[in-house]
């Protein structure tokens, strides 16, 4: 598990290399020091404003003495945590020289021994009722290795740890680390941790430990945090319910899985630190999924930092946008079923296979399907139908019942269910939930047009959008303004009012075009600008 250094800039290993050199320093370090030790000769102003940047989310700071240096100050047990974010614990190598050996000196173990310790934490970790990531297990070994040398070299310190409300000894974690280190120092040297040093490994569990079942999201295990996870969850709900004009707090799966996330993030709130694992890469990629919701993840991290001080991670920021995925996933779209009728052209016997494609894989949209020979629609049948279906020599004939779906011949059973999907759209009711399309080209006029509001989508690909949106609307309105071919502005309001059902399919709509901006200019090219034109 590794990711490509093609990902890292030079910026961002200078930024590191400083980092690193500040915290491996027992004396100010001065910058020409650094300059010489980079081979540069250029300012390091922006690099130096990165490292403060970095420093702030542990609650550490910068302090330039003069014609000494800089040197890093606050809490013993912050600059061990950043210590430990600069390792990046997993890597192709199976040791890693940073360049600085005072550094590469916090994590020297023997490889035979490192291998040895990695397997009694293992089956101890898998004989307990805790689990760890592989990313969260490989990072707890660098802290056990880091405080082991501290030890080793007689260089054990206070680790400054604040006193919080939070009682660590009742839970599952600390009994995971006593056991550990019990048999850690049964089998080798350095394993002499102080009563700090335990405790301080706890929290370090308890951020890692990957809390699947809700079961244990008890106050008996985590007394007070609990109070300030539920607390901390119920503001995030409650800022997402705002933005989507839904109750979030009605999707019980959400609730629970967003407790999980937040106990940890309370402890760090707590200690007053913004901690987390290091992936090695820049960023949860963008997939294009759900972009309307990562507008508002954007907004809700920084009123919750605003608020309780915390930075979320990309890490914890995205496992909070994949609950909130979940919840949206979970809206079921209502439909009714559809009546349909095979037209047999070619007699009843060749629409079997598209009779048995329909009956077996759209099933729960189909009230009932009829065949029929034209002449007898042709001749005052009475019945009504939803869909018309026939094969594409069709096409040839003079049909005139609406709508008609020609279905190709000799296709496989995938390319069927692929093929025949469309006509169920109209089952969903779309047109009857959103408002109306309207389509008008501005030619760079649209200005006066526009009524800006906050909530605004940029999308800058070969196909330019910008979407404004409004989800509590008095007005409602869904105006496509095409100032070019490639270049178009949609002005978008509704009120969703708690209307999952509607939220659930303007999200549809948008999570398409954004993805697939094609289809606008499909749409707007053949002159077919209908929803289902956007979503077939």
């Amino acid at each position: 598990m590794y990711s490509s250094l093609s990902l890292d800039s030079e910026f961002d290993h200078r930024v590191r290399y400083i980092l690193r050199r500040f915290l491996s320093a027992d004396q100010p370090v001065k910058v020409e020091e650094i300059q010489q030790e980079l081979i540069i000769n250029y300012s390091i102003s922006r690099e130096l404003q990165k490292v403060k940047e970095m420093l702030a989310k542990y609650g550490l700071s910068l302090n330039v003495r003069p014609h000494h240096g800089m040197v890093i100050e606050g809490p013993v047990f912050k600059k061990i945590m950043l210590t430990i974010r600069m390792y990046r614990y997993f890597d192709k190598n199976t040791s890693n020289d940073f360049g600085i050996p005072e550094y590469n000196a916090f994590f020297y173990c023997d490889r035979a021994e490192k291998e040895k310790i990695h397997n009694t934490f293992f089956k101890t970790i898998t004989n307990s009722r805790i689990v760890f990531s592989d990313i969260n297990a490989e990072r707890f070994i660098i802290y056990l290795l880091y405080f082991r040398n501290q030890v080793l070299n007689g260089e054990e310190e206070l680790l400054d740890l604040p006193k919080i409300n939070f009682d660590y000894k009742p839970t599952d974690e600390y009994e995971l680390v006593v056991e550990l280190v019990q048999k850690l120092r049964n089998k080798f040297t350095g394993f002499d941790f102080s009563i700090e040093v335990i405790q301080f490994l706890t929290y370090i569990a308890i951020f890692s430990t990957d809390l699947y079942r809700f079961v244990d999201c008890s106050k008996e295990n985590y007394n007070h945090l609990i109070q300030l996870a539920e607390e901390t969850r119920n503001f995030l709900l409650r800022e997402i319910s705002e933005y989507l004009q839904i109750d979030a707090f009605d999707d019980y799966t959400c609730l629970k899985d967003l407790l999980k996330i937040m106990i940890p993030i309370s402890l760090k709130i707590m200690l007053n630190v913004s901690d987390s694992v290091d992936l090695r890469y820049k960023d949860f990629h963008d997939t294009g999924d759900q972009p309307l919701l990562r507008m508002y993840m954007k907004k809700i991290k920084k009123t919750f930092a605003m608020t309780y001080q915390y930075e979320f991670s990309k890490r914890e920021i995205h496992l909070i946008f994949l609950t909130f995925c979940g919840m949206l996933n979970r809206i079921v779209l209502e439909h009714r079923k559809l009546r349909l009728a095979i037209i047999a052209i070619d007699g009843r016997l060749s629409t079997q296979q598209l009779k048995f494609n329909l009956q077996h894989n759209f099933s729960e949209y189909i009230e009932r399907i009829e065949t029929k020979v034209l002449y007898e629609l042709n001749s005052g049948d009475t019945q009504e139908y939803d869909y018309y279906l026939c094969s594409t020599y069709g096409k040839n004939l003079n049909i005139t019942h609406q709508p008609i779906y020609y279905v190709k011949d000799e296709l496989s059973e995938f390319e069927y269910i692929d093929s025949l999907r469309t006509i169920f759209f109209s089952a969903f009711a779309y047109e009857s939930k959103l408002p109306p399309i309207d389509f008008q080209k501005v030619s760079g006029k649209k200005n006066g047009l526009i009524k800006k509001t906050d909530d605004v989508l940029v999308v800058d690909k070969e196909i330019q959008l910008k979407i404004y949106l409004k989800l509590t609307a008095t007005k409602q309105e869904f105006t496509i303004f095409e100032e070019t071919p490639t270049v178009f502005t949609l002005q978008i309001g509704v009120s969703i009012k708690e209307d999952r059902q509607k939220l659930k399919m303007l999200l549809n709509v948008l999570n398409r075009i954004i993805a697939e901006p094609q289809v606008l200019v499909n749409a707007v090219q053949q002159e077919q600008i209908s929803y289902e034109s956007f979503l077939r």
